[in-house]
Order: structure tokens, then C-alpha cells, then sequence
């Protein structure tokens, strides 16, 4: 008897993201989640195109070569990989459809791989799937997979695009990213209106159980309190929270991107009576069903009149408990927050990488260094709606870096799973965002004093050693020198 929530085409890996999407689902809609039905193209299925196209025996087998992405993103499907694209792409009535990486040790969307979005047409889908079989062969995953000891292996996954017919744009009504628990304790959701509220959005906003009870589960209230807000959006709350566009939206023909757009009467209806303490009970389900903490990526669309909360992706989390002693040390150059990793690491050089220009100096840093801290401005970091511009940092001209210091100078999500921390976290980086303020002053006059140019670039030359923890959110990186 076939699974109804999923189709396997081919045979071989499904990757890491299929197989716990796979192995949870049942367990999911017990708990009261929703899932969109999948295809998962295995690996196997894709050995055709490679001899087709000359470019190996199968996945395994391709030699890499400099224009690699380019010949298999112009490659031809054989006929009959067009027939089942054309098959699997009628099953799903209309629908516009994602097209989705799920590789070995990716099952946390580290954002390593490509994620596409098409109308639903085969030839559109065609084109959008050699994209994302093309990004297992980039210069950022063959890094990632050596750093994280992954190993090979990919699949994608074919999918309806969770949401419904808003105004002029389709998407969902919410969406995020969670952490069912943490190794601070309870858990939490991020939270943006519309589409990639995953580790594609930089916006949004965070929000716990405790938030939720503190205010009475009333939605209108809660936005009220979440922090950033102007005073403007005392007034008309919700509305306004409804037309921003923090998250994205599909906007047709494949594209995706932000845009204003307003909600029907009935919809409003639904989302001023919305309660999030169903959704935090569900999250406690999921993780005694699953004996561990996880980390999920969701969607909400309202159907009949109810918010249907669905699951777009799942992995198991490791809590980390640890706690260090920090103490006032003099030679503290930077303290951070919204920490990821934990434990003690030294190094010889920090890397200062401000401005766009600095990129190619880190990255020719990069090939002749290991194990050093990276200081970066957020502006640097990859977000949607820059997904196509040049000068934004990648995972391979940091690879060799064992921690990471973010300057948030820019309005930022905060967290950072949002944007480098899956990567991150699966290479056992370090990870932290830079504090401000009377107590956490940085040192920059050291820092200042021991800076040196390499490749253009200043560099801080000396021992330093960086404490990571983060059950108590906190990370030093300290002059030992």
C-alpha cells in the first residue's frame, strides 16, 4: 500500500530533508499538522540526463569541471523524465509549484542548495529542476559537504506551494521557522506574512509560549508588543501587520518576491480570532513523539474559515547543554549574542570584512588560512530578496573560518538560522552577533592596535581564544596574548 502524502520516482538516495519529511509525516498529521502531498525524484532518476547530456554514468560519477552548473542547467531531459515531470506536474491541479533541494545533511535548510518556484507547466518545471540538481555541484556545497562530513547524495522534491489566492499574489498567510525546544529551554517561532519565512527571510519577528500567555493568545495584542515597532502600528495593528510585506509572495510566472497586497473581509475575519497556543501544544507533541527536540520550518493558510498549520520541513535538534564562566576579563574584544555553538576555540587572526570590496580579499584569505574568526557586517549577509546580486558573502569564502562574528548594522531578523546559521551549525562553527551598549562595549581600540593588511584587507594579528554557550546566549572572543 502507497504512501497517499508522497510519490518516489526513481530509486537510490532521497537525500536528508525527504527522509525525515518521509519517516515524520504520519506522526505529524496525528499530532494535528497538515502536509503537502510530495514527489520525491530520487537520485537514480537522474542518471538518464547525465549520459544524455555527456556529463557522467550518474550523480556520482560527474567529473567537476568550471562550467559544470552552466552545461547541466542547459542540458535536455530524456523523454521519458519528461513524461513523468509531465505526469507529476498534472497531479497537482494547477497549483504553482516549489521545487526543492534535499541532499545529505541538509535536512535543517542551511540554504547550501537551491530552492525554486515555477507555474505549473512542465517545461517551466524542467527548467527550474536542472537549476536546483545544478547547485549540488557549486563551489559553496562541494565546501559545505567536505566541512560538514555529510556525505554524497541528492534528491528533489516537487510540491505545491502552501497558500491560497490573496489579492493579486499567492502565499501563504504566515509563515516561519521554530525550534520546538532549545538548549535555553522552551522553544519559540519566527514568524513573517507570507512566503520563506524559512532560512530564506532576514525579517520577521520571534515569538514564545510565554509571549502568547502573557497576552492572552490575542494575536492583535501580541503584534502590539513585539518589539521594533513604530507608533503607527499602535493604531491598526493587525491590518497593518497584514499588508507589510515582511515575508514574500509568489507573484506568478515563476518569480517570487515582496509586495503589498490586502487581505478579503473573510480572511481578516479568521486572523483577528487567531490562536497561536494550539500551535505551541502541537510543538510539544512533536517533540515527545519524536523523543528529541526539533527544528521546522511552516506555513498557515486559512481554509474553511481555519488556520491549517502545515509542515514544510523537519529536522532533529541536539541540545547542547553547557555553561562557561565568562567573568569581566580585560581583554574581551568582542561580546555576542543570539549565540550558535558551544564550547572553546582558539585562533591567530580575525578578518575584518566590512564593505562588498572585502569579499575577494576574504576569500583569497581564506584559501591560505584555517581556524580564524570572521568579523562581518550583516549587510553582507544573503537574504531573498538580494539572491541574485554579486558581493554577499557565501558559504566558500569563509569555509576555513571556525567563528563567526556578526556587526548587525542593519535591520536583521536576529536569528541566526535566518541566514548563515544552518551552515554554521552543521560545520561546527561558531557563531554570534555582536553586543552594544555600556557593558558589552568592544575593544576596538586593541582590535585597532594589531590590525595588519593581508590581501588588502585588515586582519588582527594574535591568540585569541572564543567561550561559546549557547544555553547561556553568550559568546567572548578574548586577546590571549
Amino acid at each position: 500500500m502507497g504512501n497517499p502524502d508522497f510519490e518516489i520516482v526513481g530509486n537510490g538516495n532521497i537525500g536528508e530533508k525527504a527522509r525525515q519529511l518521509l519517516d515524520k509525516t504520519s506522526r505529524l498529521k496525528e499530532i494535528g499538522f497538515h502536509v503537502p502531498k510530495r514527489t520525491i525524484l530520487a537520485q537514480d532518476f537522474f542518471d538518464g540526463f547525465f549520459q544524455r547530456n555527456d556529463l557522467g554514468r550518474n550523480v556520482q560519477e560527474v567529473e567537476i569541471t568550471g562550467n559544470l552548473e552552466q552545461k547541466i542547467r542547459g542540458g535536455s531531459l530524456t523523454g521519458e523524465e519528461f513524461e513523468t515531470l509531465q505526469r507529476v506536474t498534472s497531479s497537482y491541479n494547477g497549483s504553482p509549484l516549489a521545487i526543492r533541494s534535499s541532499a545529505e545533511g541538509d535536512a535543517r535548510g542551511t540554504g547550501t542548495y537551491e530552492s525554486r518556484f515555477s507555474p505549473n507547466q512542465v517545461e517551466q518545471v524542467g527548467k527550474q529542476l536542472l537549476i536546483v540538481l545544478a547547485s549540488y555541484f557549486s563551489e559553496d556545497a562541494i565546501a559545505f559537504r567536505r566541512d560538514s562530513k555529510s556525505g554524497k547524495g541528492f534528491a528533489v522534491m516537487v510540491e505545491p506551494i502552501v497558500g491560497q489566492q490573496i489579492d493579486w499574489v499567492f502565499a501563504p498567510v504566515y509563515s516561519g521557522f521554530g525550534y520546538t525546544s532549545t538548549s535555553k529551554g522552551a522553544g519559540y517561532i519566527h514568524l513573517v506574512t507570507g512566503m520563506l519565512g524559512g532560512v530564506s527571510s532576514r525579517d520577521g519577528e520571534r515569538i514564545t509560549e510565554e509571549l502568547v500567555r502573557e497576552h492572552q493568545d490575542d494575536f492583535a495584542n501580541i503584534v502590539c508588543k513585539l518589539p521594533k515597532r513604530s507608533h503607527d502600528w499602535r493604531e491598526w495593528p493587525l491590518e497593518k501587520l497584514l499588508a507589510c510585506p515582511l515575508g514574500h509572495a509568489y507573484l506568478g510566472e515563476g518569480k517570487v518576491g515582496k509586495s503589498y497586497y490586502s487581505f478579503e473581509e473573510r480572511l481578516k475575519g479568521a486572523l483577528h480570532d487567531l490562536k497561536l497556543i494550539p500551535l505551541f501544544e502541537y510543538m510539544k507533541r512533536m517533540e515527545d513523539a519524536f523523543d528529541r527536540p526539533q527544528y521546522f520550518e511552516w506555513a498557515m493558510a486559512i481554509e474553511e474559515g481555519k488556520p491549517r498549520w502545515y509542515i514544510l520541513q523537519i529536522a532533529d535538534v541536539d541540545k547542547k547543554n553547557d555553561v562557561f564562566d565568562f567573568g569581566d576579563a580585560e581583554k574581551v574584544l568582542f561580546d555576542c549574542h543570539t549565540v550558535t555553538g558551544s564550547g572553546i576555540k582558539e585562533a591567530n587572526k580575525i578578518f575584518d570584512c566590512w564593505n562588498r570590496d572585502d569579499i575577494p580579499r576574504l576569500d583569497r584569505f581564506n584559501q591560505q588560512n584555517r581556524g580564524y574568526v570572521l568579523l562581518f557586517s550583516s549587510r553582507l549577509t544573503r537574504g531573498m530578496i538580494d539572491l541574485f546580486i554579486e558581493g554577499q558573502l557565501s558559504y566558500r569564502n569563509f569555509s576555513n573560518a571556525s567563528v563567526l562574528v556578526e556587526i548587525q548594522d542593519v535591520k536583521h531578523a536576529g536569528d541566526s538560522v535566518a541566514h548563515l546559521g544552518g551552515q554554521l551549525d552543521e560545520t561546527g562553527k561558531f557563531f554570534g552577533v555582536l553586543n552594544y551598549g555600556p557593558e558589552y562595549t568592544p575593544n576596538l581600540e586593541l582590535f585597532g592596535a594589531r590590525k595588519k593588511k593581508e590581501f588588502g584587507a585588515d586582519v588582527y594579528q594574535g591568540r585569541v581564544k572564543a567561550i561559546a554557550s549557547e544555553r547561556q546566549d553568550r559568546m567572548q572572543v578574548i586577546a590571549i596574548d
